[in-house]
């Protein structure tokens, strides 16, 4: 038998993470699974019993006459003045909830083991989670979960960028965590972009509903067509309505879709797209802005067309290196 002290602790939230995790441990044996039961069934008649003795004023003459008054109660509980069985309802309902707050704080029934994907600069990957989610990640992207799912949770961490088709679980809210900020979800798709180099944090919906919690657990709702903006410097979220999903999605199908971006984000996706490197003779041409779409998988062709719209020129000095200069 467990400590019943330190049961106790655990459904009043005072325990220490260590006491949690080996009370929810202790629950999932048939030993503990037992007491939570019996436990469970003692709270439910002591307030039960609290509400007949304000409804009845004289002792019930037969034990027949009380279990069927008991019965009747379960029917119109709902409708008696909650401040008469406040010291009894509220002990229950710490109770009642008490198993759902040990297995979500304690990760006994989320795997502690994490797994990853990790996805190399110039590939892409599309994975399969294990409640039915698909995630297609990126170049440069890593996909952080547990082996196990929660019973009432699924989390995973991103770095990089990718698409996500949620398997619907009401019950069981999806959550991406995106270090700055966390896109919550039962079911939906988006897209979801957050290298570590990158200053914004970008997240585009395309089906479905999100709730965007910023680290103040400030929430954003967006809805199917718009996009949220997190800067990690400012701290500022700002919703937009997207012009065009494929801005964000067209990475997908190896295609390239800029609108109005400027040339150091540009040549960021190249690199990780293509694995090469580029540097630049003016600082000052990375804030050029381009907008440009093309489908072109090789490169040089890539490159061809984005001299077409700017002023700038690129240079093989040798393999996987670019010079960017000012076009005369």
């Amino acid at each position: 038998m467990f400590d019943p002290k330190i049961i106790d602790n655990v459904f009043s939230k005072t325990a220490t993470p260590e006491q949690a995790r080996q009370v929810a441990a202790w629950f999932a044996t048939e030993e503990g699974q037992a007491y939570f039961a019996q436990r469970y069934d003692r709270e439910s008649y002591l307030l039960n019993e609290k509400i007949l003795e304000e409804w009845i004023e004289n002792e019930i003459p037969s034990k027949r006459m009380k279990v069927r008054f008991l019965s009747q109660l379960n029917l119109r509980v709902r409708t008696f003045r909650f401040r008469v069985v406040a010291a009894v309802l509220v002990p229950f309902l710490v109770l009642a909830g008490a198993f759902m707050y040990v297995a979500n704080h304690s990760g006994v029934f989320q795997s502690e083991e994490m797994a990853e994907f990790v996805v190399p600069y110039g590939e892409q990957l599309n994975v399969v989670l294990q409640d039915g989610t698909q995630v297609q990640l990126n170049s440069g992207s890593r996909l952080q979960y547990p082996k196990t799912f929660g019973l009432f949770s699924r989390k995973v961490k991103l770095t990089g960028e990718g698409y996500f088709a949620v398997a619907k679980e009401s019950t069981r809210p999806f959550e991406v965590d995106l270090k700055d900020i966390k896109v919550k979800v039962t079911g939906t798709h988006f897209n979801a972009r957050a290298y570590p180099e990158d200053k914004k944090i970008r997240v585009a919906l395309e089906e479905g509903s999100v709730n965007i919690a910023d680290k103040t657990d400030k929430t954003y709702p967006l809805k199917v067509g718009e996009s949220v903006e997190y800067d990690r410097t400012t701290g500022v979220c700002k919703i937009t309505t997207a012009p065009d999903m494929t801005l964000h999605t067209a990475w997908r199908t190896k295609s390239l879709n800029f609108y109005r971006t400027p040339l150091r984000e540009i040549i960021k996706t190249l690199e990780r797209q293509y694995e090469v490197q580029f540097d630049v003779s003016d600082s000052a041409l990375l804030n050029y802005r381009f907008s440009i779409s093309t489908n072109k998988s090789n490169l040089d062709e890539v490159l061809s067309d984005l001299e077409k719209v700017s002023k700038v020129s690129f240079k093989q000095n040798y393999e996987g290196k670019y010079r960017i200069s000012e076009r005369n």
